[in-house]
């Protein structure tokens, strides 16, 4: 036989491993999300069938080679097709098990060297055993009757038909969600003012000129901020997208609303902005870009339409097919090698986009008052340089980049916020000229910000310092109200949500626990804020004197464990002062056990230790115990 019958019975080999292995995973999420995920099992096949028929024509190259050596007869076209099915699908099976196992049940902190990692291990082995011995069961008879009589060919076009035959039905069962159902306003939502919330994703406060940045170039937002209340201290409680952008959505902390880690999913039982101004006859809706927020994680809870603005996905993948492990790996890889470095819209909708959308959508909803989410991308990487001229910089094609690139990025990052800044003003100007803006509540904050070297790193989520977890927060009153002031007391991402309900005479949800901001009063003595991603698990207790950090051993990002600076004096966080000064350690510990306890459990749990006057008076100004 010549190399080319191998070559063929390779590639045929690898196409049947990569459809079983792509519709095992696009399976399973579906079953995460029937309609964002309902075309993953068929791009799944077709997506694993052709990346794994490159492998298996290796395979088959291989099985020419060891034909000439050995007996053709043994090693013939036909075995070299059941070798390369079997030698493509259990590792490619492994390493997709894996990953999901090491990202979904352990949050990426499994250790190879400990008791779980071990056994994760072996378990994994003993799969990859069970699979070899299975298949090698089922592939024996190849060469013999009855399969003997099949040739390859039909074998291998018989099981994709076979699987595409079965990953077809799941496209029509899972329908996407349109979320478009009319709210139903009763009379209850009456002469209600609208409400816009603007996240903008990666938003540093200090880059903006009304927070004293020297090389803004925001005049849309600060002026928002002169017509507005513009809050100094805002804090998140965490440093990535979709726990902080929880938090901002339910009033609730991290650890209460359970959406911490890659996979989570925003749980039924939290009540959301969205679900609060519905109940008051609202129309409620929701435009994001960032995928971790997308209708697939359940943030579209409460929304009479939320829509997430897909990238132009690579390969024509879509939501769904866009979570599959391979797919991801493909695209790290595509990044790196030949990314698209003028072209925002391959990894999100810019300014531009996410703003003609949202005026569409208040022009289609004027009539009626209106709770509008809206969330830009922006300043998130990749950082692209503008005017767009082929220079970006993103975290997936570069996770550590030279320090000395640190001005530069930082440059492009600022250019990114000016960007986002005129179509904000684009924006701003459509309402006005819809009659809108005098009566409209207007808020813009931010989910997080963003590292550039200051301490040793690069981008978000694995860190509680200043850059990355002090946001902007300014809210616009109907009728431009206390217009120009600043409040200078500490606030939270989760004192957001309560804050426009009342602005709006909306009925607080039972499970917020944020404060609303204009009442004058009960501002906390600190924030807490805590992440636990890749590997960090973090906590931190920032306060107007003192800010505690505590992370834990042998994190990834080779963090002290315990970390104490004096935030009124050393902003910069350049000095941790841990060491001496023991008692206010102790005493700040004692604290943020305390605050974690009722973050996580709905109310604060005292200890069996005493507190001392000023930890009970922190507490109870937290919000974790009555007063």
């Amino acid at each position: 036989m010549s190399i080319l019958h191998y070559l063929l019975a390779g590639i045929a080999g690898g196409l049947i491993a990569g459809a079983l292995a792509g519709f095992g995973e696009g399976l399973s999420v579906f079953v995460g999300d029937p309609s964002a995920g309902a075309m993953a099992p068929v791009y799944g096949v077709v997506f694993y069938a052709v990346l794994l028929s490159v492998l298996g024509g290796g395979v088959g190259l291989a099985g020419f080679v060891v034909s000439r050596v050995k007996d053709a007869e043994r090693f013939s076209a036909r075995w070299t097709w059941a070798v390369s099915l079997l030698v493509t699908l259990v590792p490619v099976a492994v390493v997709v098990v894996r990953f999901r196992v090491v990202r979904d049940v352990f949050h990426e902190k499994l250790a190879l060297a400990s008791g779980a990692g071990i056994g994760v291990h072996v378990g994994l082995l003993v799969m990859a055993a069970a699979l070899v011995v299975g298949l090698w069961w089922l592939l024996r008879p190849v060469d013999k009757a009855p399969l003997g009589r099949v040739s390859w060919p039909m074998l291998t076009g018989a099981g994709l038909v076979g699987l595409l035959v079965l990953s077809g039905p799941f496209a029509l069962l899972g329908t996407e969600k349109e979320n478009t159902a009319a709210a139903a306003l009763d009379g209850k939502a009456g002469d209600k003012p609208p409400v816009i919330l603007i996240m903008v994703d990666t938003l540093r406060a200090d880059r903006l000129g009304s927070y004293g940045y020297s090389k803004a170039a925001t005049p849309n937002l600060d002026a928002l901020a002169k017509d507005g209340v513009q809050f100094d201290l805002t804090f998140a409680q965490a440093s990535w997208t979709r726990p902080s952008t929880a938090t901002l959505l339910t009033s609730l902390p991290p650890s209460a609303h359970s959406t911490m880690y890659k996979a989570d999913r925003l749980p039924e039982s939290v009540e959301t902005i969205a679900e609060g101004f519905k109940a008051s006859g609202y129309r409620t809706g929701g435009l994001v870009t960032n995928y971790n927020i997308a209708p697939y994680f359940n943030f579209a809870q409460g929304f009479d339409d939320y829509r997430y603005l897909d990238p132009d996905y690579f390969w024509w993948a879509d939501e769904g097919s866009s979570k599959l492990s391979l797919y991801n790996v493909a695209r790290v890889v595509r990044e790196k090698v030949a990314p698209d470095n003028d072209k925002p819209a391959a990894y999100y909708q810019d300014a531009q986009v996410t703003t003609d959308t949202a005026m569409a959508w208040i022009d289609g909803n004027k009539d009626r008052p209106f709770f509008l989410y809206v969330s830009y991308m922006d300043p998130h990487d990749p950082y692209f340089a503008r005017p767009l001229n082929g220079e970006a910089y993103s975290r997936a094609a570069t996770i550590d980049p030279d320090p000395k690139l640190a001005a530069r990025l930082s440059d492009i990052y600022d250019g990114e916020i000016a960007y986002f800044d005129t179509h904000f003003g684009r924006l701003i100007a459509h309402l006005k000229q819809a009659g809108l803006y005098d009566k409209a509540v207007i808020a813009v904050t931010s989910d997080h910000g963003e590292e550039f070297q200051e301490h040793g790193g690069w981008w978000h989520g694995t860190t509680l310092y200043e850059e990355q977890i002090h946001v902007p927060l300014v809210i616009k009153r109907a009728g431009s109200k206390e217009a120009g002031s600043h409040v200078g007391e500490l606030s939270r991402l989760l004192d957001v949500t309560p804050t426009l309900a009342a602005e709006a005479e909306v009925a607080p949800m039972p499970t917020w626990r944020g404060r609303n901001l204009f009442e004058g009063h009960g501002a906390p003595d600190a924030v807490f804020s805590e992440e636990d991603h890749q590997g960090n698990v973090l906590r931190s207790l920032r306060g107007k004197d003192w800010k505690l950090i505590e992370a834990n051993a042998n994190n990834p990002r080779g963090l002290a464990p315990v970390e104490l600076y004096r935030i009124d004096t050393d902003r910069a966080e350049t000095k941790n002062v841990a060491g001496e000064n023991a008692a206010v350690v102790q005493e700040r510990q004692g604290v943020m056990k305390d605050v974690a306890s009722g973050a996580a459990d709905g109310a604060a749990k005292r200890d069996q230790h005493e507190l001392d006057e000023d930890s009970q008076k922190m507490l109870e100004n937290l919000g974790y115990m009555e007063k």
